[in-house]
């Protein structure tokens, strides 16, 4: 299949219109409607319907197609920014995804530092939960993926490495009255009411497995899409939540939340860097990796 007829059907449906999409690709009208005919008859089977009054709308068979045209689309680009890259490493664009809570707490300074070393490279950070930012790995949509926990589910195609590691406390509001016991353990907890991240988050993996392992398990009272609204809710309820110790540490330092001690449950993850397997480090990304593994480039993890 022509790439040119690809992105003609990319243009027409970002468009609107055959009209608009011929203009974004400097064609006529006409030609642009005689190759997308052209195109239709040569798969057999429609890819736009042309609306009553104005515009088109794609066919299941369009949809397809544009799906497709989409992946070729953002691998043709990558290609060009692996070019530029490898030509001197000093312009360009660095596609960056992270789990919410690294690409929150973990990886800013990083970022910031790296601009200042190399500004004429732009950045695009993605945050996400760790499932989402594999998917979008895996698609090529970014460069790198930092994502919680160990990930052996990705497949050979990318490859792990280590970052850092960091710690899932159990955390309340000052003046819980879980703060006044002494010792407690892990099945204790689902006495309480708990705040939990959504399904594909790190974090929730891992405060699952650990609470499995002690043969429990909890219910969520809420299900929230991120550690800074948890964090706010639990300052106004009597819930608990499990939260990234780089998450609360100022938090816990300025008495606004409180640690729950567990004697009996310990969560630890580590913090990995995602890579596709065939693909060689480009200069920015070598450079941001370096910079990242300074002690400056990191919040304070275990």
């Amino acid at each position: 299949m022509d790439l040119h007829n690809l992105a003609l059907v990319q243009a027409i449906a970002e468009a609107g219109s055959i009209t608009a999409g011929a203009k974004r690709l400097h064609l006529s009208q006409p030609a642009a409607s005689k190759r997308l005919t052209d195109l239709e008859r040569s798969l057999g089977t429609t890819l736009f319907d042309r609306l009553p009054k104005r515009g088109i709308r794609p066919t299941a068979a369009g949809e397809i197609l544009l799906a497709f045209s989409s992946r070729v689309a953002a691998l043709e680009s990558q290609a060009e920014r692996a070019l530029r890259s490898l030509i001197g490493g000093e312009a360009g664009r660095l596609m960056i995804g992270a789990s919410s809570t690294i690409g929150t707490y973990l990886l800013p300074p990083a970022i910031a530092a790296f601009r200042t070393e190399r500004p004429g490279v732009e950045v695009d950070l993605r945050i996400g939960n760790s499932d989402a930012i594999v998917a979008q790995l895996r698609d090529t949509h970014i460069d790198v993926a930092f994502t919680e926990d160990n990930r052996a589910d990705v497949g050979e195609d990318i490859v792990s490495e280590r970052l850092a590691g960091d710690d899932l406390l159990i955390c309340c509001r000052v003046g819980h009255p879980l703060l006044q016991r002494q010792s407690l353990r892990t099945a204790e907890l689902v006495r309480y009411p708990f705040i939990l991240r959504e399904p594909g988050s790190g974090a929730r993996s891992v405060f699952t497995r650990a609470l499995a392992d002690s043969g429990v398990a909890v219910t969520p009272d809420l299900v929230l899409g991120s550690n800074e609204a948890i964090k706010r809710a639990l300052t106004a309820c009597n819930h608990l939540a499990a939260l990234p110790r780089m998450a609360v540490s100022d938090e816990l330092a300025n008495g606004l939340l409180a640690e729950v001690a567990v004697h009996d449950l310990r969560m630890h993850r580590d913090l990995h860097i995602l890579r596709q397997a065939w693909r060689q480090d480009s200069p920015p990304i070598a450079a941001f990796l370096a910079i990242l593994r300074r002690p400056a480039g990191r919040s304070p993890v275990r």
